[in-house]
């Protein structure tokens, strides 16, 4: 066994514009599995939240993105939450979706994931 912990980390938004569905693109260049996802806005957004596409289809649906003060987070099994860990192939397309953002919002999105032989 030869897994790695790897964190995905994006921020996204900019003074007068909104973000909306497929506001970041990335490939992933191996076959990984998503363990946790935390979001957090760069102010309260009542009603925020963020989704991950796994090449067009939802991966990941609804994680609250709503309170500044207080991240949302998706946990899988892994690391002691409730959600099914989700396997992504090399090569997939993850986008993702910014639900109900309030123009100006700026939005830090982490993903978790294992990579390595056991993901093969």
């Amino acid at each position: 066994m030869n897994e790695r912990l790897v964190v995905l980390s994006f921020t996204d938004g900019e003074a007068g514009g909104s973000l909306g569905d497929n506001y970041r693109y990335i490939t992933v260049p191996c076959n990984l599995v998503i363990v946790a996802v935390y979001a957090s806005p760069s102010a309260d957004d009542t009603d925020l939240t963020v989704d991950i596409n796994d090449d067009g289809s939802a991966a990941i649906s609804a994680v609250t993105c709503d309170d500044a003060d207080v991240p949302g987070s998706w946990i899988s099994t892994h690391f002691g939450g409730t959600e099914t860990p989700v396997s992504v192939a090399a090569d997939s397309v993850l986008s993702l979706d910014a639900n109900d953002a309030d123009s100006d919002t700026r939005i830090m999105v982490q993903i978790w994931a294992l990579t390595g032989e056991k993901n093969a």
